[in-house]
């Protein structure tokens, strides 16, 4: 299972299995519960119903321990996730930021949380050419055969983006070919061994195979790159309750010291869960800005 996709998966248990911990013994919130909704349409490698058993199970173990109510919902519509948010059937959404952005009222989002893996929780979006190919910035990409991950809309709209800048074209008629990859790491040594010109890959998977292979990074340039860029983000919507907002995002950046918790965030790879706001979609808002001025109507990719 490609590890980005782990980091969304550990969100949405977590957010079945450890909402409600130490709530359902506060007095003053008997009946409290967290409706989670995880958008997950973007991650076809993962069965929904493994999903569900998965979660499932943690839930079971948990409650031998703690007392606490939750429910998840999976959606493959992003429509439909956002009318059952703004009718209050779930109040607790967890999805990639584009998504969000593209499917919500950011109005009505507030606090939740994140990620964190190897001590980081965003990442970059770089541009990689091959030296070999004589491409030491975008602008030199015409003709050129350019490679993608499958399935990455940000990875589409940030080439899209820089085609636009350096040609007034869209990439589709920039690049002699595009094609998709489902995998990083074959994005990687796609271009390493010369069979591509151009990938776009996140640097968390650039240096991990650097580090095993030193001679992609000796053989590779980096000529764009965009920052800070987190891989899922939970929110809640206002109508639950600030203290039990509190209560909920202190147990989760408590996950860590929990034996449970521990076990769960080493299956997944991650390190910890920290607290997230709306600041944290600010890097895909300032991309599709940008891609906005320039686009105007013009093709996309597919």
């Amino acid at each position: 299972m490609p590890k980005f996709r782990m980091f969304f998966i550990i969100i949405s248990l977590l957010s079945s299995c450890f909402v409600s911990i130490n709530l359902a013994s506060e007095s003053q919130h008997p009946q409290a519960m967290i409706r989670s909704g995880v958008f997950f349409s973007s991650t076809p490698y993962i069965l929904q119903p493994d999903l569900k058993v998965a979660m499932q199970f943690w839930a079971s173990q948990l409650g031998k321990q703690v007392s606490f109510s939750s429910h998840t919902t999976i959606y493959t519509n992003i429509n439909k996730m956002r009318d059952d948010f703004d009718k209050g059937i779930i109040n607790f959404i967890v999805a990639k930021p584009l998504s969000i952005i593209q499917g919500f009222d950011l109005t009505k989002l507030t606090a939740g949380y994140k990620t964190k893996w190897s001590g980081i929780t965003a990442d970059n979006l770089l541009v990689i050419s091959h030296k070999k190919a004589n491409i030491n910035n975008f602008s030199s990409v015409k003709n050129k055969h350019l490679s993608l991950l499958i399935n990455d809309p940000i990875s589409e709209i940030f080439v899209n983006t820089l085609a636009l800048e350096a040609f007034d074209l869209p990439a589709k008629q920039v690049f002699k070919k595009i094609e998709f990859i489902p995998k990083s790491n074959q994005l990687i040594l796609n271009l390493f061994f010369q069979e591509t010109d151009v990938i776009l890959v996140y640097e968390g998977f650039y240096e991990l195979a650097s580090e095993l292979n030193p001679q992609i990074k000796n053989n590779t340039q980096i000529i764009a790159k965009l920052p800070n860029l987190p891989r899922s983000l939970g929110f809640f919507h206002p109508s639950v309750e600030a203290t039990l907002r509190e209560q909920v995002l202190t147990e989760i950046e408590n996950l860590k010291t929990i034996p449970e918790g521990q076990q769960l965030l080493e299956l997944f790879r991650a390190d910890s869960l920290v607290r997230s706001d709306a600041n944290d979609l600010d890097s895909i808002k300032a991309l599709l800005k940008r891609y906005q001025q320039f686009s105007n109507n013009k093709e996309y990719l597919h």
